[in-house]
């Protein structure tokens, strides 16, 4: 059963990391715009090494979350 403090807690850390990455994409579309787009690809790439193997993380989570629900219904 998810609690209160549970979603308020991941709520939060979603928000933060929303936010980080709407920054970022901000950032890349400006440097698209300058014309710098080996930059940009740049950029792209380094936040897939580095939030890929979170992204998949969080994705298997969900999904194990999702079965675990339909195994106990």
């Amino acid at each position: 059963m998810r609690t209160l403090k549970k979603a308020i807690r991941n709520n939060r850390r979603h928000y933060k990391y929303e936010r980080m990455l709407r920054r970022i994409r901000l950032n890349i579309f400006e440097y698209e715009d300058q014309g710098k787009l080996e930059k940009a690809q740049r950029i792209i790439a380094n936040c897939n090494m580095i939030c890929g193997p979170r992204w998949e993380q969080r994705t298997k989570r969900y999904q194990d979350r999702y079965l675990h629900q339909q195994w106990d219904s």
